[in-house]
């Protein structure tokens, strides 16, 4: 038993991708979760919102995050991390039920080329097109962006971010409320 509760309910984001899960987020959930392809893709947006509005709320008032896989540098350490994150382009469709890490690990070395892996994250070391990645997912709808890196040099990535990206959308937000 939980003596003392928050003042406010804590809100339960849902994670989802295909418009099933989607019109069950936005019935059930309090927010969404989801890839940063489906979660601005028309579809699968007026799946979450009809859930919304069926459960009688406001979809428009549901945050909606996004991850964004992202890699700060070129073709090398985009290779470097979908060595790592290789399942990930299969990993609701063909490993969700396998419990065994290394057969899965075996099969998406067998079934994907590198190349598959990385070929719709942003894969690139200059600031302005991370920020425009991040701005265009703001601009359709997302309210939070997880900028997911799965690069060895985190370090690396959060300089360039923390230097780089994040001061050039401030920027952006600065003179739009200041026009």
């Amino acid at each position: 038993r939980i003596y003392d509760l928050p003042a406010q309910p804590v809100p339960i984001y849902m994670a989802a991708e295909g418009p099933k899960s989607m019109y069950k987020a936005g019935k059930y959930g309090d927010g969404l979760i989801s890839d940063s392809k489906s979660a601005v893709e028309p579809e699968m947006r007026q799946a979450f919102e009809e859930g919304a509005r069926e459960a009688g709320k406001d979809p428009s008032q549901m945050p909606i995050l996004a991850e964004h896989f992202v890699v700060v540098g070129g073709k090398a350490e985009a290779e470097e991390s979908a060595r790592i994150w290789r399942f990930i382009p299969n990993a609701w469709t063909e490993f969700v039920n396998n419990p065994d890490p290394r057969d899965i690990l075996r099969r998406a070395e067998q079934e994907l080329s590198l190349e598959d892996v990385y070929k719709n994250w942003l894969v690139s070391d200059d600031p302005d097109e991370h920020a425009q990645s991040i701005q265009k997912l703001l601009d359709a709808g997302v309210t939070q962006v997880y900028v997911h890196s799965g690069q060895f040099d985190q370090q690396r990535v959060i300089d360039f971010y923390g230097n780089e990206v994040l001061p050039r959308l401030r920027g952006k937000q600065t003179r739009e409320r200041s026009a």
